[in-house]
């Protein structure tokens, strides 16, 4: 392959060459199209170039290692990119490191506002894929995306996506209402671009303005095709219909956000939450679900206090939690949890119960902990409370 692509790249412009690569990818021959452009300009000093590169390995990797390391495919007419994507194989791999490349041909094209614009989109892309855990603090990523991105639209050559970047900055700063008008922009170019349309309804919802982020969170659930984005974006459209106060709505979708993706917790407390208050069938299967998930867990018995006291419903909860004993019997640290909590559910309402319990989560505990554990103290809270 590498000897044709040399062939084919020979005695050729760069707009033959990228004419040529845009083929290779519409016809999902990814990597050759990189290929073909690597070996037209191996010293990475062609912008245009450089930039179609950037654009084939952050869309189009099969693995990325910290995204200065991409392995590349060839795909089949019926095949997606995501039938590869994170699942073992033999890849040919490609180092690219786009956010070095481009402060090289920034230094030598300070005016090419393109490079600018690549630039932000890689910083993004990083921030999504290894937020928190890069080479750069998140903080710094942030920077250098508003940075870039606005350069962009300085220099005017951004795109939607441009704009999607700036409002998802000013979004992840806590700066809601000045994301709305780049993110409205945003879809103004693309309205069939998700991801802007999922931001602004976040926007709009954080900014106390439920019907305006319905229209949003609605398109862009129609919009996406990854299960993971699909799935946030109907429980988002539920979530929003509980502001709006139409319980019966916002469990379709969050039925719908658990149907396309299944055993997220968030989902799992909100459809909880609305099959306790409405007494669905679906709450002792749900119940164990949410329960399952992860029982040695404290949030998960919060958050289950949290539904059924609030919803009037805690005889149902502890009832749940004994059935528990027998399921968990050769589990140590859930027999604890159990104890522990039904002890904090009953110290207000029979004290020598909540005693009985808090007594016998204690003596579990004293198996697996050490005796430091911030458990002991607030066991201790909990039985000074019975006296």
């Amino acid at each position: 392959m590498l000897a044709g692509c040399c062939l084919t790249a020979f005695g050729q412009t760069e707009t033959d060459i990228i004419k040529q690569a845009n083929k290779l990818m519409a016809a999902k021959k990814y990597e050759s199209a990189f290929i073909l452009l690597n070996n037209f300009d191996q010293e990475n000093g062609k912008p245009d170039v450089v930039l179609l590169k950037e654009y084939i390995v952050l869309n189009y990797f099969v693995t990325s290692i910290t995204h200065h390391i991409f392995c590349l495919k060839d795909l089949e007419k019926n095949e997606n990119i995501m039938d590869y994507r994170g699942k073992e194989g033999q890849f040919s791999i490609y180092p690219f490191q786009v956010d070095s490349i481009l402060d090289k041909l920034i230094t030598l094209y300070p005016t090419n506002w393109k490079l600018y614009k690549g630039l932000g989109e890689f910083y993004y892309e990083v921030y999504l894929k290894y937020g928190g855990r890069w080479f750069k603090s998140d903080e710094e990523l942030c920077q250098l995306m508003q940075a870039n991105s606005q350069k962009a639209v300085d220099g005017k050559c951004a795109d939607y996506m441009s704009y999607d970047i700036l409002g998802y900055t000013y979004l992840i700063q806590g700066k809601t209402k000045e994301s709305i008008p780049y993110l409205l922009k945003s879809v103004k170019l693309n309205k069939d671009y998700a991801s802007a349309q999922y931001n602004l309804a976040y926007a709009y919802l954080d900014s106390n303005n439920a019907q305006n982020a319905l229209q949003y969170a609605k398109k862009s659930l129609s919009l996406y095709t990854d299960q993971v984005y699909k799935s946030d974006a109907a429980h988002m459209v539920g979530e929003i219909y509980m502001e709006l106060k139409d319980d019966k709505k916002a469990l379709k979708y969050y039925e719908l956000a658990n149907k396309i993706s299944p055993g997220n917790y968030h989902t799992l407390e909100a459809l909880l939450y609305l099959y306790v208050k409405i007494d669905d069938k679906k709450t002792e299967k749900t119940t164990s679900d949410f329960f399952n998930l992860e029982p040695t867990n404290p949030t998960i018995y919060n958050d289950l206090a949290g539904i059924y006291f609030s919803n009037d419903k805690v005889n149902a909860l502890t009832d749940f939690y004994r059935t528990q004993f027998a399921a968990f019997k050769n589990d140590e640290t859930v027999q604890g949890n159990l104890n522990f909590y039904l002890g904090e559910i009953f110290i207000g309402s029979d004290k020598k119960v909540a005693k009985d319990y808090f007594l016998k989560a204690q003596e579990i505990f004293n198996k697996i902990f050490d005796k430091n554990h911030q458990v002991f103290e607030v066991i201790e809270d909990g039985l000074k409370e019975c006296e």
